[in-house]
């Protein structure tokens, strides 16, 4: 999937069905004065990823794909990734379920999760959250009530990098009953398409080879 990163380097899932997560996600928004539009999609990945370019800070497109009969993976147009936080955990709250955060990248392995606080949420819905990064060294953090099925041990490991492997993310991944990858392993997706029409249009826009090259953040030339 490195050909659609940034987007599935930093994804959510919601342990609902893809339609329930579409209407959460209508839901989400309802109340908020702006146009927005619905594209129901089917295709290979390449086919569906491709409607969320352009990508653009304003995150303006969203795509909801089927993950199973019981899970929904959620994406969004970012620079830097999905930026899952808010619609994810919102989304969890308001319908009961647990939502996660997942991110898989050569610098940081990062888990998320997100419940109402009938179901152990806490401030903003946090739930649990594990991570291991790279800025400038190593570093690792956790915060939230270890599930029962996790392995606090590992957490001691020696080397920092250690402390929480992708190999411990799918560990945790499994323990939730959720989907070890953002896609399923089908040859068409079904999927749904949200799109925010008039979100910070000043805001430039990329495709997804303008971005892994670096455009975003490389100086115009004079």
């Amino acid at each position: 999937m490195d050909r659609f990163a940034p987007t599935t380097n930093d994804y959510g899932l919601l342990a609902m069905p893809l339609e329930e997560a579409a209407s959460a996600f209508t839901a989400l928004w309802a109340d908020v004065p702006h146009v927005m539009s619905r594209s129901d999609l089917q295709g290979s990945s390449g086919e569906v990823f491709l409607h969320l370019e352009p990508l653009s800070m304003a995150l303006d497109r969203a795509l909801l794909v089927a993950n199973g009969n019981m899970w929904t993976s959620y994406f969004a147009n970012g620079l830097i990734g999905s930026d899952v936080f808010l619609p994810v955990s919102r989304m969890a709250a308001a319908r009961g379920c647990t939502g996660v955060r997942v991110a898989r990248s050569s610098t940081a392995t990062i888990f998320a999760s997100y419940e109402g606080p009938e179901r152990g949420g806490r401030i903003n819905n946090h739930r649990r959250s594990i991570y291991v990064a790279r800025e400038g060294g190593w570093k690792f953090g956790s915060a939230g009530d270890p599930y029962p099925f996790e392995d606090v041990s590992l957490y001691e490991a020696k080397r920092v990098r250690d402390r929480f492997t992708p190999a411990h993310l799918d560990d945790l991944l499994a323990g939730l009953g959720a989907p070890l990858g953002p896609l399923p392993d089908a040859p068409k997706l079904e999927a749904v398409m949200f799109v925010h029409h008039d979100r910070a249009p000043q805001l430039r826009r990329w495709t997804y080879s303008e971005v892994q090259a670096g455009l975003p953040w490389k100086r115009d030339e004079p």
